[in-house]
């Protein structure tokens, strides 16, 4: 297990939400981590698709987490958003999707509510989030 995703279990092990863990366990991993409490407070709401199943969090958190580091590195905009680009196409590639409604359906109930206490639920978050994660560290290592 790659050194990124345990720097992102710190967080998501103690009940950060999706968004936040990925960004600081980017922010972190790359040694940003003063920018992890600014992130905290920021990716609140983003976590669960911006708490409408939306565009997932990890995904929010993860583009979050990567254009802070490609700032820090000095990328010009274009730059970013050609590789904020990429992030999306191979995290959709490798999840079918980018929204959380498509990775936790078989876990939403009637009522609309969210199975939290269901592992399977748990597992289908874990590996959207470290998926995230993962690949913004192929994105950043190859520059």
């Amino acid at each position: 297990m790659s050194d990124i995703v345990n720097e992102t279990k710190k967080y998501w092990e103690n009940d950060f939400n999706c968004s936040i863990s990925t960004a600081c366990g980017i922010l972190d991993y790359y040694g940003y981590k003063h920018h992890s409490e600014t992130m905290k407070k920021a990716l609140l709401p983003f976590g669960g698709g911006i708490g409408e199943r939306s565009v997932c969090g990890a995904v929010t958190g993860a583009l979050a987490g990567l254009s802070s580091v490609l700032h820090e590195k000095e990328l010009d905009r274009d730059s970013i958003y050609d590789l904020t680009k990429k992030f999306k196409e191979r995290f959709k590639e490798e999840n079918g999707t980018l929204y959380c409604k498509d990775i936790i359906h078989d876990f939403i109930l009637p009522d609309g509510s969210i199975d939290k206490e269901n592992p399977a639920r748990r597992k289908a978050c874990d590996k959207a989030t470290f998926e995230a994660v993962t690949i913004v560290k192929e994105i950043i290592d190859a520059l």
